[in-house]
């Protein structure tokens, strides 16, 4: 048997191959396009919206949808490996027993006719970690476990922010669907009116078919509109696990509130983005193959032993005579591979590299976003206000020009003119806010969900 001492010293071996640090990237302390004066938020950030609807759907996604549950499949299996790998570290025992009748070449030394042969017995294997190489695959499964984490949670924030922006979407198209039904109320109206008039002689047929088709148009994109809403619908049902078939959201005019940003944004928050968090733990774990390629072509030295019974009857197979074991160190010595080690070693640290510059690149992408969508969120609140106080100034346009029609001041050409003109503003309104909410979404996401640390 092996001496003790020796024993430990071998447990106590080095591991091969270079320790991994995670890479120091410095961040500015704040993002350059950030400067809101509104509070950050609290809890689950799409509560911002003040949508009771948003809230149930997010919670069926959680539970339903099939991209989640994929990715929880995909963790579910990376902790599994991590398993495997962690059973390389403790002895193997296996038993085996046979009885079996049979003879052997009667041309070797051992042609006694046929014979019964009966065995059972314990086999011992156990790697001695003298190089590392089952701290390292340990080491690399665990990272990317983590990694499998962190891309489940990845897919969670990316699922929600697709929830949130095709329910806002969808919001809004309710709204403008609501303002063109009542434009179009008014433009048939106005349709049947100049109708009257005209069959009266007291209009021309050009203000007649002006009328027609101002109301015609508005028609036709109340129709496009309906279509764009049941795809954000449909989208929802996609994402929460339904069919599309039998989903339906009720239609509801009222606006959801548009998140802002807090007047300063850490851009520290950047490491806490799952896709981000996810690239570096690949690292970690491409770091750590490096040192198991290493320890690939070095001697391997496990202990081995077996024990049991055998013997060529059944009567006295657990006799004291039929005992058997074996117990000590066995070393395999890679000597030549044709330099397969020295390739494989070449390859691990090809894939860190790799694995470093896809890191490297998640960062500058994710303070990309992060700017992107602060100043969006900035100039389209500054568009916003101008775009409100259009929307007034053509609406009060447009009600003085038919009161001027009426007085038989103007013609009704200026009449559809400021009516055109007062929807288009109405409508750039909405789709301003839109962007707004859109842009609220994609900050979020960017910073992994949320401005709170």
């Amino acid at each position: 048997m092996l001496p003790c001492g020796l024993a430990t010293l071998l447990l106590a071996g080095c591991a091969v191959g270079p320790d991994y640090e995670m890479p120091a990237e410095e961040l500015e302390v704040s993002f350059k396009n950030a400067g809101f004066t509104a509070p950050p938020p609290e809890g689950s950030w799409w509560t911002l919206f003040n949508e009771p609807e948003l809230n149930r759907l997010i919670r069926d996604a959680d539970t339903k949808g099939q991209g989640v549950r994929s990715a929880l499949a995909r963790y579910d299996e990376a902790r599994a490996a991590l398993g495997l790998a962690a059973a390389d570290a403790y002895p193997a025992v296996t038993g085996d027993a046979y009885a079996r009748r049979q003879q052997d070449s009667g041309n070797t030394n051992f042609s006694a006719g046929a014979y019964e042969d009966y065995r059972t017995a314990l086999n011992l294997s156990w790697e001695i970690d003298l190089w590392g190489r089952v701290r390292r695959n340990y080491g690399a499964a665990s990272a990317r476990m983590e990694a499998a984490g962190y891309e489940y949670q990845g897919v969670i924030l990316s699922v929600h922010g697709e929830i949130a922006r095709a329910y806002v979407s969808l919001r809004f198209a309710d709204a403008e669907i609501a303002l063109l039904t009542r434009t179009g109320e008014l433009r048939s109206e106005a349709r049947r009116l100049m109708k009257t008039r005209f069959d009266r002689g007291a209009s021309s047929r050009i203000d007649y078919e002006r009328s027609v088709t101002e109301d015609e148009s508005v028609q036709a994109e109340l129709a496009d509109l309906r279509a764009r809403r049941g795809k954000f619908e449909n989208a929802l049902a996609v994402l929460t696990g339904r069919s599309a078939s039998g989903f339906r959201v009720s239609a509801n005019g009222a606006l959801p509130a548009i998140p802002a940003a807090p007047p300063a944004v850490p851009s520290d928050l950047l490491r806490r983005r799952p896709d981000l968090a996810a690239a570096e733990r690949q690292l970690a774990a491409a770091s750590e193959t490096i040192g198991l390629a290493i320890a690939s072509y070095l001697p391997k030295l496990s202990l081995t032993g077996s024990g049991g019974f055998r013997s060529l009857s059944t009567s006295d197979l657990f006799d004291s005579g039929s005992k058997l074991w074996t117990l000590g160190p066995e070393l395999s010595l890679p000597l030549f591979q044709g330099g397969r080690g020295f390739s494989d070693k070449k390859r691990a640290e090809a894939a860190y590299r790799e694995a470093l510059g896809i890191y490297r690149g998640k960062l500058l992408e994710a303070i990309r976003e992060t700017e992107d969508s602060l100043v969006d969120s900035r100039q389209l609140a500054a568009a916003a206000g101008s775009r409100s106080r259009g929307a007034k100034a053509a609406a009060t346009t447009a009600r003085l020009t038919r009161k001027r029609y009426t007085a038989g001041v103007t013609d009704y050409f200026e009449v559809v003119d400021a009516e055109r003109t007062a929807l288009a503003e109405e409508r750039a309104e909405l789709a301003i806010n839109l962007s707004r909410a859109l842009a609220a979404t994609r900050l979020i996401q960017a910073l992994g969900g949320g401005w709170q640390r």
